[in-house]
């Protein structure tokens, strides 16, 4: 009986539900391959990152198959849901487009996007907070007790770790919604990030590099429109530290971002 279902595709599945049996879930479909830690880009990523598959049908993922210079090269998964699986770019990988392995053999869809690997000389100091296309709204003072400077995204866009640094704070506040607070490696300086649409899954203590993805753009608490609140303290946030304009610092990291 298990070698019956064993053989079942994706089209059986109601039939064998109704016989009381396990189904197996659909054929797994992939829609995008980002990266989300020790990233040079979205798209970018060096041997030993984590990247993030989303998609369909992917809780019952057993492998990941990367584009490898002499043959694929196949690594596990170190989470998996039906909507995504997150898997550590093996070292001999190269780029291409990755695709997943259900427990059933079933392979996926190669990623429409093409996940390019490079070293991780390429690694960057410093990138734009904001992983897509933006504009800026509310600047530093606009408004009473503006701290900060509001970046509108669309709702969802990945909001990236500006320099190396470490997590000090996450919580929810009804003015900031949901926010984190990223201690800068080697600077007495503290960066706010706010109205993301969840708390970060990353915990207090954790260290962060550049271009490592901490949350999403929200508009949680006090938000009008899915944007990043983003604050730059010189001192420690709330801890004898203050805020200061944070446009030219982000301007200056404007070359690296795309703009709408």
């Amino acid at each position: 009986m298990a070698g019956c279902f064993a053989s079942l595709g994706a089209g059986n599945a109601a039939a064998a539900e109704a016989g009381g049996g396990l189904a197996p879930s659909g054929t797994p479909r992939l829609s995008d391959a980002t990266c989300m830690s020790r990233c040079v880009s979205a798209h970018k990523a060096t041997p030993g990152a984590t990247v993030r598959l989303t998609g369909s049908y992917l809780e019952e993922t057993s492998r990941v198959v990367f584009q490898g210079v002499a043959k694929p090269v196949v690594a596990t998964y170190a989470s998996r849901t039906s909507s995504s699986v997150e898997v550590v770019v093996p070292p001999e990988a190269a780029s291409g487009r990755p695709r997943v392995v259900s427990e059933d053999g079933l392979r996926s869809n190669p990623s429409p996007s093409v996940l390019e690997v490079v070293p991780t000389t390429a690694l960057p100091r410093q990138v734009f907070p904001v992983r897509g296309p933006h504009q800026y709204w509310a600047g530093f003072g606009d408004g009473r007790g503006h701290q900060g400077a509001d970046v509108g995204a669309a709702c969802g866009t990945p909001l990236v770790a500006v320099a190396a640094g470490t997590i000090t704070k996450s919580e929810y506040h009804p003015r900031a919604g949901n926010y984190l607070i990223i201690d800068l490696k080697r600077s007495d300086q503290d960066l706010a990030y706010m109205h993301m649409t969840e708390l970060t899954t990353l915990r207090i203590g954790t260290p962060v590099s550049a271009g490592q993805v901490v949350g999403f753009t929200g508009d949680s608490g006090n938000a009008s429109g899915c944007h990043l609140h983003f604050e730059l303290w010189e001192g420690e946030y709330y801890g004898g530290g203050a805020p200061v304009d944070p446009i030219p610092f982000l301007k200056a990291l404007e070359p690296r971002a795309k703009r709408k």
